[in-house]
């Protein structure tokens, strides 16, 4: 493992002295006064208050104990694959967790538009929304898309993908449920395949080696198609919750 890869100690969340993680970057985008009203004034969407397990949250959320999975995103971005996949999986909730107004506006306009509504979403830090909103052993699915790569070396730890989150996303997760990431940095690859390895609780279900192919239900954004037209590969890996 060289240098830029999390070793001891490293690859770890900083917050500040009261707890709180800095969250870095543009909060706000452009977004409009209106539309900041809008977004505040968008209960149908908001992530309800913490429930005590999973069951609750599932009836929370409109669900079907039993019949209904539980998908979470991770930096949803504009919103665009979410979308298709609560189209394609009407009977399952997911909840999509964006530090940027933007595109949290941006998902409502969709999610308005094509009269979805089994999407909820919630402004944060992906390891604040897991510890004070999910409950353990509730979610089925996770998903983290080309996620900042913050490819400095001194902003590795501002990287979403760390072993501490990774730790409760593990906790969050059902037996057997899937994490599933997607990168087109391949040091950033190399880092989250470092950090999944220093944590037990999660097993790569490629047998095959290391980087799986892309989820049968993938939605390919402008986003990615951008990339692919840059010549940048794209990484998928895929990993079971023991």
């Amino acid at each position: 493992m060289n240098g830029d890869h999390p070793g001891p100690g490293e690859g770890r969340h900083v917050g500040d002295p009261h707890g709180h993680l800095r969250v870095y970057g543009r909060k706000k985008g452009h977004v409009t006064a209106a539309e900041q009203a809008w977004l505040a004034c968008s209960q149908p969407t908001a992530l309800p208050p913490k429930a005590g397990n999973r069951e609750e949250l599932v009836r929370a959320l409109g669900g079907v104990p039993g019949s209904c999975r539980l998908v979470m995103e991770f930096g949803f971005g504009n919103g665009q694959a979410l979308t298709a996949l609560a189209r394609s999986h009407p009977g399952d909730r997911f909840i999509g967790v964006e530090i940027f107004q933007e595109g949290m506006v941006a998902l409502l306009k969709r999610l308005v538009a094509e009269g979805i509504g089994n999407v909820r979403m919630v402004e944060g830090h992906g390891l604040e929304v897991l510890s004070r909103w999910i409950p353990e052993a509730s979610l089925d699915r996770a998903i983290i898309s080309f996620p900042d790569p913050w490819p400095k070396k001194r902003h590795h730890k501002r990287r979403l993908v760390q072993v501490d989150f990774l730790e409760v996303l593990a906790s969050r997760m059902v037996s057997g449920g899937v994490l599933e990431l997607a990168t087109d940095w391949e040091e950033y690859a190399q880092w989250m395949v470092a950090c999944l390895e220093a944590t037990p609780t999660f097993v790569n279900q490629n047998p095959e080696g290391i980087f799986s192919p892309a989820p049968a239900d993938w939605v390919m954004t402008r986003f990615e198609q951008k990339g692919r037209e840059a010549g940048r590969r794209i990484r998928h890996l895929a990993y079971f919750r023991r």
